[in-house]
């Protein structure tokens, strides 16, 4: 987005000092982190819970966890989006659903100073899905170390998933940073 404001109205600029790597580096962190400031917007609503996913959504996530559930042989009690196993309730709730990550991995993405936005759609539409099914592995996986070998679920979630959610959408990312670091916009210029 700021790359072809930039584009647009300092064209002159550019082509003067594209060749010095320093300004360069700078003019493509500066775009990279102006468009992550606006991308991130969405995040941010739904972080401070100005925008909320519906209850029905939630209690439908619950349903589809709970059918994942049925086919690992795990015992609970499904209350709305509460999924009851042993003696912990385990709340689905609007930060558990993967939200986040995804909106994180679509600003990653549309930050990136690619020129062509085409790229940033396909690499979307591939990530985006891998981030969610990434996220009900998560939930999934959680419950089950939990039923069948008693595994410290605070752990699992606050610790490991929150470490391997965060690597796999910057992973995700740096895979298409790599594949597309030719098509910068100011190599376009």
């Amino acid at each position: 987005m700021f790359e072809y404001i930039l584009k647009k109205y300092f064209r002159d600029f550019i082509v003067k000092y594209k060749n010095n790597d320093i300004i360069k580096k700078e003019l493509i962190l500066l775009v990279f982190f102006w468009n992550m400031a606006i991308y991130s917007i969405p995040l941010v609503l739904l972080d401070k819970y100005i925008i909320k996913v519906p209850e029905i959504f939630l209690n439908y996530y619950s349903i589809f966890i709970a059918k994942i559930l049925d086919k690992l042989n795990i015992i609970y009690h499904l209350e709305n989006n509460i999924i009851k196993v042993k003696n912990i309730d385990f709340l689905i709730e609007q930060e558990c659903i993967g939200l986040k990550s995804i909106l994180g991995m679509f600003a990653l993405i549309f930050s990136t100073p690619v020129y062509d936005v085409n790229k940033k759609i396909i690499y979307s539409a591939l990530f985006l899905p891998i981030v969610y099914i990434l996220n009900i592995i998560r939930i999934v996986s959680f419950i089950y170390l939990y039923y069948y070998i008693n595994a410290d679920v605070y752990f699992i979630h606050d610790i490991l998933w929150s470490f391997f959610s965060t690597f796999s959408v910057i992973f995700l990312w740096f895979i298409f940073f790599i594949k597309n670091k030719n098509d910068l916009f100011i190599n376009k210029i």
